[in-house]
Protein backbone atom coordinates (compact mmCIF):
# COMPACT_ATOMS: atom_id res chain seq x y z
CA UNK A 1 0.00 0.00 0.00
CA UNK A 2 2.98 2.38 0.58
CA UNK A 3 3.96 1.86 -3.06
CA UNK A 4 0.42 3.02 -3.96
CA UNK A 5 0.77 6.06 -2.14
CA UNK A 6 3.72 7.39 -2.71
CA UNK A 7 4.21 6.39 -6.44
CA UNK A 8 0.77 5.88 -7.30
CA UNK A 9 -0.70 10.03 -7.94
CA UNK A 10 2.60 10.13 -10.66
CA UNK A 11 1.50 7.39 -12.69
CA UNK A 12 -2.10 8.76 -12.59
CA UNK A 13 -0.43 11.85 -13.25
CA UNK A 14 1.09 10.66 -16.43
CA UNK A 15 -1.99 8.43 -17.32
CA UNK A 16 -4.27 11.80 -17.74
CA UNK A 17 -1.79 13.60 -19.37
CA UNK A 18 -1.41 10.99 -21.94
CA UNK A 19 -5.61 11.31 -21.86
CA UNK A 20 -5.22 15.00 -22.66
CA UNK A 21 -3.07 14.56 -25.49
CA UNK A 22 -5.38 12.48 -27.40
CA UNK A 23 -7.57 15.68 -27.04
CA UNK A 24 -8.22 18.72 -29.33
CA UNK A 25 -10.48 21.51 -29.19
CA UNK A 26 -11.82 20.88 -32.88
CA UNK A 27 -12.78 17.38 -31.44
CA UNK A 28 -14.47 19.18 -29.11
CA UNK A 29 -16.24 20.70 -31.38
CA UNK A 30 -17.07 17.63 -33.34
CA UNK A 31 -18.88 15.97 -30.86
CA UNK A 32 -20.60 19.13 -29.23
CA UNK A 33 -22.42 19.46 -32.33
CA UNK A 34 -24.89 15.91 -31.40
CA UNK A 35 -24.73 17.00 -27.94
CA UNK A 36 -27.05 14.25 -26.93
CA UNK A 37 -24.50 11.26 -27.54
CA UNK A 38 -22.44 13.47 -25.27
CA UNK A 39 -25.04 14.06 -22.39
CA UNK A 40 -26.04 10.34 -22.02
CA UNK A 41 -23.03 9.24 -21.85
CA UNK A 42 -22.23 11.45 -19.13
CA UNK A 43 -25.07 10.64 -17.31
CA UNK A 44 -24.21 6.83 -17.98
CA UNK A 45 -20.92 7.65 -16.12
CA UNK A 46 -21.62 10.08 -13.15
CA UNK A 47 -25.38 9.06 -12.67
CA UNK A 48 -26.34 5.32 -13.21
CA UNK A 49 -23.04 4.04 -12.23
CA UNK A 50 -23.21 5.46 -8.58
CA UNK A 51 -26.84 3.98 -8.41
CA UNK A 52 -25.89 0.53 -9.66
CA UNK A 53 -23.46 0.99 -6.60
CA UNK A 54 -25.91 1.91 -4.17
CA UNK A 55 -28.65 -0.76 -5.25
CA UNK A 56 -25.59 -3.16 -4.80
CA UNK A 57 -24.36 -2.28 -1.42
CA UNK A 58 -27.78 -1.79 -0.43
CA UNK A 59 -29.11 -5.02 -1.20
CA UNK A 60 -26.21 -7.76 -1.09
CA UNK A 61 -24.61 -8.93 2.16
CA UNK A 62 -21.05 -7.24 2.62
CA UNK A 63 -18.79 -6.03 5.04
CA UNK A 64 -18.82 -2.30 4.91
CA UNK A 65 -14.70 -1.90 3.74
CA UNK A 66 -16.30 -3.87 0.83
CA UNK A 67 -19.09 -1.58 0.56
CA UNK A 68 -16.99 1.18 0.38
CA UNK A 69 -14.78 -0.63 -1.97
CA UNK A 70 -17.64 -0.76 -4.66
CA UNK A 71 -18.86 2.72 -4.42
CA UNK A 72 -15.25 4.01 -4.92
CA UNK A 73 -15.43 2.35 -7.79
CA UNK A 74 -18.12 3.47 -9.55
CA UNK A 75 -17.68 7.01 -9.16
CA UNK A 76 -14.77 6.78 -10.51
CA UNK A 77 -14.15 8.06 -14.15
CA UNK A 78 -13.63 5.80 -17.22
CA UNK A 79 -10.28 4.87 -18.12
CA UNK A 80 -7.66 6.34 -19.96
CA UNK A 81 -7.46 2.71 -21.83
CA UNK A 82 -11.10 3.36 -22.90
CA UNK A 83 -10.07 5.70 -25.67
CA UNK A 84 -7.85 3.02 -27.52
CA UNK A 85 -10.70 0.28 -26.83
CA UNK A 86 -12.95 2.26 -28.76
CA UNK A 87 -10.35 2.76 -31.48
CA UNK A 88 -10.06 -1.25 -31.73
CA UNK A 89 -14.18 -1.55 -31.49
CA UNK A 90 -14.66 0.58 -34.52
CA UNK A 91 -16.47 3.34 -31.96
CA UNK A 92 -16.99 7.14 -32.05
CA UNK A 93 -13.59 7.52 -30.72
CA UNK A 94 -13.96 11.69 -30.17
CA UNK A 95 -16.74 10.94 -28.74
CA UNK A 96 -14.82 8.33 -25.89
CA UNK A 97 -11.88 10.97 -25.66
CA UNK A 98 -14.16 13.87 -24.72
CA UNK A 99 -16.76 11.80 -22.40
CA UNK A 100 -13.05 10.68 -20.31
CA UNK A 101 -11.58 13.47 -20.47
CA UNK A 102 -14.97 15.50 -18.86
CA UNK A 103 -15.70 12.91 -16.45
CA UNK A 104 -12.15 13.27 -15.79
CA UNK A 105 -11.64 17.14 -15.22
CA UNK A 106 -15.09 17.19 -12.98
CA UNK A 107 -13.83 14.39 -10.67
CA UNK A 108 -12.33 16.82 -8.51
CA UNK A 109 -16.09 17.71 -7.74
CA UNK A 110 -18.29 14.74 -7.95
CA UNK A 111 -15.87 12.37 -6.20
CA UNK A 112 -15.92 14.49 -2.95
CA UNK A 113 -19.29 15.31 -3.05
CA UNK A 114 -20.36 11.32 -3.51
CA UNK A 115 -18.13 10.19 -1.02
CA UNK A 116 -19.27 12.77 1.32
CA UNK A 117 -22.63 11.72 0.85
CA UNK A 118 -21.84 8.20 1.32
CA UNK A 119 -19.71 8.63 4.55
CA UNK A 120 -23.11 11.00 5.72
CA UNK A 121 -25.91 8.99 4.58
CA UNK A 122 -25.11 5.42 3.84
CA UNK A 123 -22.42 4.70 6.38
CA UNK A 124 -23.28 6.28 9.27
CA UNK A 125 -19.99 6.90 10.56
CA UNK A 126 -17.69 9.47 8.86
CA UNK A 127 -14.15 8.80 7.59
CA UNK A 128 -12.20 11.94 7.61
CA UNK A 129 -12.25 12.86 3.44
CA UNK A 130 -10.73 16.61 4.47
CA UNK A 131 -12.80 17.25 0.94
CA UNK A 132 -10.94 20.84 0.28
CA UNK A 133 -7.62 19.40 0.56
CA UNK A 134 -8.81 16.13 -1.32
CA UNK A 135 -10.46 17.74 -4.04
CA UNK A 136 -7.37 19.92 -4.49
CA UNK A 137 -5.07 16.66 -4.60
CA UNK A 138 -7.53 15.60 -6.71
CA UNK A 139 -7.28 18.33 -9.50
CA UNK A 140 -3.57 18.35 -9.30
CA UNK A 141 -3.24 14.86 -10.08
CA UNK A 142 -6.21 13.90 -12.02
CA UNK A 143 -7.55 16.97 -13.48
CA UNK A 144 -4.94 19.33 -14.39
CA UNK A 145 -2.78 17.28 -16.09
CA UNK A 146 -5.46 16.65 -18.85
CA UNK A 147 -4.84 20.35 -19.25
CA UNK A 148 -1.69 20.16 -19.30
CA UNK A 149 -2.12 17.63 -21.96
CA UNK A 150 -4.36 19.99 -24.75
CA UNK A 151 -1.79 22.65 -23.97
CA UNK A 152 0.67 20.61 -25.56
CA UNK A 153 -0.84 19.09 -28.23
CA UNK A 154 -2.22 22.14 -29.24
CA UNK A 155 1.11 24.28 -28.43
CA UNK A 156 3.57 21.49 -29.83
CA UNK A 157 1.86 19.17 -31.97
CA UNK A 158 4.63 18.65 -33.96
CA UNK A 159 6.65 17.18 -31.42
CA UNK A 160 3.73 14.78 -29.64
CA UNK A 161 2.14 13.69 -32.73
CA UNK A 162 4.06 10.68 -33.18
CA UNK A 163 4.63 10.25 -29.58
CA UNK A 164 0.52 9.78 -28.19
CA UNK A 165 0.51 5.84 -29.70
CA UNK A 166 3.51 5.24 -27.28
CA UNK A 167 2.54 7.38 -24.62
CA UNK A 168 -0.98 5.74 -24.67
CA UNK A 169 0.85 2.10 -24.15
CA UNK A 170 3.08 3.52 -21.26
CA UNK A 171 -0.02 4.99 -19.72
CA UNK A 172 -1.66 1.11 -19.68
CA UNK A 173 1.73 -0.13 -18.64
CA UNK A 174 1.93 2.04 -15.61
CA UNK A 175 -1.56 1.17 -14.50
CA UNK A 176 -0.99 -2.39 -14.99
CA UNK A 177 2.18 -1.64 -12.83
CA UNK A 178 -0.01 -0.10 -10.42
CA UNK A 179 -2.36 -2.91 -9.78
CA UNK A 180 0.12 -5.71 -10.16
CA UNK A 181 2.26 -4.62 -7.21
CA UNK A 182 -0.73 -3.83 -5.31
CA UNK A 183 -1.87 -7.32 -5.71
CA UNK A 184 1.76 -8.48 -5.47
CA UNK A 185 1.76 -7.21 -1.88
CA UNK A 186 -1.62 -9.13 -0.57
CA UNK A 187 -1.21 -12.19 -2.99
CA UNK A 188 -1.39 -13.97 0.52
CA UNK A 189 -4.83 -12.68 0.93
CA UNK A 190 -6.38 -12.37 -2.34
CA UNK A 191 -8.07 -16.21 -2.79
CA UNK A 192 -9.71 -14.71 0.13
CA UNK A 193 -10.63 -11.70 -1.18
CA UNK A 194 -11.85 -13.25 -4.46
CA UNK A 195 -14.37 -15.43 -2.51
CA UNK A 196 -15.31 -12.30 -0.55
CA UNK A 197 -16.36 -10.47 -3.52
CA UNK A 198 -15.75 -12.24 -6.69
CA UNK A 199 -18.70 -13.32 -7.51
CA UNK A 200 -20.55 -9.57 -6.60
CA UNK A 201 -17.88 -7.08 -8.85
CA UNK A 202 -18.82 -10.01 -11.77
CA UNK A 203 -22.61 -8.82 -11.24
CA UNK A 204 -22.06 -5.34 -10.91
CA UNK A 205 -19.55 -5.49 -14.34
CA UNK A 206 -22.89 -7.57 -15.91
CA UNK A 207 -24.93 -5.03 -14.72
CA UNK A 208 -22.87 -2.40 -16.36
CA UNK A 209 -22.57 -3.14 -19.54
CA UNK A 210 -26.41 -4.34 -19.05
CA UNK A 211 -27.36 -0.76 -18.34
CA UNK A 212 -25.29 0.74 -21.11
CA UNK A 213 -26.83 -1.44 -23.15
CA UNK A 214 -30.21 -0.85 -22.82
CA UNK A 215 -29.57 2.97 -22.28
CA UNK A 216 -27.64 3.11 -25.76
CA UNK A 217 -30.46 0.96 -27.52
CA UNK A 218 -32.71 3.54 -26.40
CA UNK A 219 -31.17 6.45 -26.57
CA UNK A 220 -28.24 6.91 -28.92
CA UNK A 221 -28.66 6.20 -33.31
CA UNK A 222 -25.38 5.56 -34.06
CA UNK A 223 -23.19 2.27 -33.87
CA UNK A 224 -20.00 3.85 -33.19
CA UNK A 225 -21.50 6.02 -30.34
CA UNK A 226 -23.12 3.07 -29.24
CA UNK A 227 -20.02 1.16 -28.84
CA UNK A 228 -18.03 4.66 -27.02
CA UNK A 229 -20.49 5.11 -24.25
CA UNK A 230 -20.43 1.23 -23.50
CA UNK A 231 -16.88 1.16 -23.11
CA UNK A 232 -16.78 4.16 -21.60
CA UNK A 233 -19.13 2.80 -19.08
CA UNK A 234 -17.44 -0.69 -18.78
CA UNK A 235 -13.44 0.67 -18.09
CA UNK A 236 -13.63 2.34 -14.76
CA UNK A 237 -10.11 3.96 -13.34
CA UNK A 238 -9.06 1.44 -11.50
CA UNK A 239 -5.65 3.35 -11.13
CA UNK A 240 -7.19 6.29 -10.21
CA UNK A 241 -9.64 3.71 -7.80
CA UNK A 242 -6.05 2.80 -6.04
CA UNK A 243 -4.57 5.98 -5.32
CA UNK A 244 -7.92 7.89 -4.21
CA UNK A 245 -8.37 5.06 -2.15
CA UNK A 246 -4.76 4.73 -0.69
CA UNK A 247 -5.06 8.42 0.13
CA UNK A 248 -7.67 7.93 2.02
CA UNK A 249 -7.70 4.17 3.72
CA UNK A 250 -5.31 2.31 5.00
CA UNK A 251 -6.61 -0.90 4.91
CA UNK A 252 -6.08 -3.14 1.60
CA UNK A 253 -9.52 -4.37 2.02
CA UNK A 254 -11.01 -1.16 0.85
CA UNK A 255 -9.38 -1.41 -2.51
CA UNK A 256 -10.22 -5.31 -3.11
CA UNK A 257 -13.27 -4.49 -5.09
CA UNK A 258 -11.44 -2.17 -7.50
CA UNK A 259 -8.57 -5.00 -7.90
CA UNK A 260 -11.23 -7.65 -8.43
CA UNK A 261 -13.15 -5.27 -10.94
CA UNK A 262 -10.14 -4.12 -12.81
CA UNK A 263 -8.93 -7.59 -13.45
CA UNK A 264 -12.33 -9.03 -14.66
CA UNK A 265 -13.48 -5.62 -16.80
CA UNK A 266 -10.33 -6.38 -19.23
CA UNK A 267 -11.35 -10.11 -19.64
CA UNK A 268 -14.75 -9.11 -20.13
CA UNK A 269 -13.61 -6.41 -22.93
CA UNK A 270 -11.90 -8.73 -24.70
CA UNK A 271 -15.14 -11.18 -24.65
CA UNK A 272 -16.82 -8.47 -26.10
CA UNK A 273 -14.27 -7.39 -28.93
CA UNK A 274 -13.82 -10.82 -29.96
CA UNK A 275 -17.41 -11.46 -30.30
CA UNK A 276 -17.79 -8.28 -32.07
CA UNK A 277 -14.78 -9.18 -34.31
CA UNK A 278 -16.37 -12.82 -34.96
CA UNK A 279 -20.06 -11.54 -36.37
CA UNK A 280 -18.01 -9.23 -38.96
Amino acid sequence: MEFVKLVGPFGVFFIMFALGLNLSIKRFLRVFKKPKNFIVGVLCQIVILPIIGLIVISLLPMDKEFQIGVFLLLIMPSAAMSNYATRIADGNVPLSICLTSICALSSFITVPMYLNFFSNFLYNQSFDLRLFSFSVKTFLFITMPVFIGIYCREKFSSFFKNLIFTLDRLAFVIFLIIVFIAIYTEKDNLVNYFDDVGVIMSLILAMVFVSSLITTQIFIDDIPSKRAIRIEALLQNGAMGFVVGALIFSEIQYLVPITIYALLQYCFLLFYLGNMKLKK
